[in-house]
């Protein structure tokens, strides 16, 4: 129908090629940005249609929890415009429980706890507070097993990956990288050898950069 889109979630096997279908929506204008596993039957999904942040039991096809955006923010005072407000783009659920959410019309990545909302004190960045996030993408939570807590994210806006650590009950830049290529980051994930793989989506590439910020490989 005019108007509509429908989302498709497929699980693939990277080993054998086959793809499973998990789930089919018809959504009103837009899509599910992102997709997050819970459980065998259960994913989160980050919803930029209807801008929220739901539960989805891939079984029977019902919602079983949700958080949206207007029961924290006020659309009058942040955000895009209507019909694109949050542009939630991200979600990832954590090992306690939460779900993380970046809401890149707000230059915000939140932390929900869900039955409860957003925590305000874990927000990291603020509308149009420029020099935090700027219109990110696919923030990846880094635990404190790893040498967090922290938070890389891809700064799309401010053409940068950066890194905040979580100390003293607030975030603090830790690291940061760009060249003079880098065009509109849309991912930066940390490997297990400490160094970091990104995608510049404008520049046409995926890299690999160490500690120190050298490129590893690029193609």
């Amino acid at each position: 129908e005019d108007g509509c889109a429908e989302v498709v979630i497929e699980r693939a096997n990277l080993t054998t090629g086959e793809t499973e279908r998990l789930h089919t929506a018809v959504t009103g204008w837009d899509v599910w940005h992102d997709v997050d596993r819970l459980g065998d039957d259960r994913l989160v999904v980050a919803d930029i249609a209807d801008d929220r942040v739901f539960t989805l039991n891939t079984t029977t096809g019902t919602v079983e929890w949700e958080w949206r955006a207007e029961t924290d923010y006020d659309r009058e005072e942040s955000g895009g415009q209507p019909g694109d407000w949050t542009h939630v783009n991200d979600v990832e659920l954590l090992d306690d429980g939460r779900v993380m959410a970046s809401l890149r019309n707000h230059d915000r990545v939140v932390f929900i706890e869900p039955g409860s909302g957003v925590q305000p004190r874990w927000t990291l960045g603020a509308e149009d507070a420029y020099g935090i996030l700027y219109e990110q993408h696919n923030p990846d939570y880094v635990p404190e097993s790893e040498g967090g807590p922290a938070v890389l994210v891809a700064d799309s806006e401010n053409n940068r990956v950066v890194e905040y650590q979580r100390a003293d009950g607030q975030w603090r830049q830790s690291w940061t990288w760009r060249d003079d290529a880098l065009r509109w980051p849309r991912d930066a994930d940390r490997l297990p050898d400490g160094h970091t793989l990104v995608t510049d989506s404008q520049g046409d590439r995926v890299l690999e950069v160490d500690e120190n910020g050298a490129v590893v490989w690029s193609i």
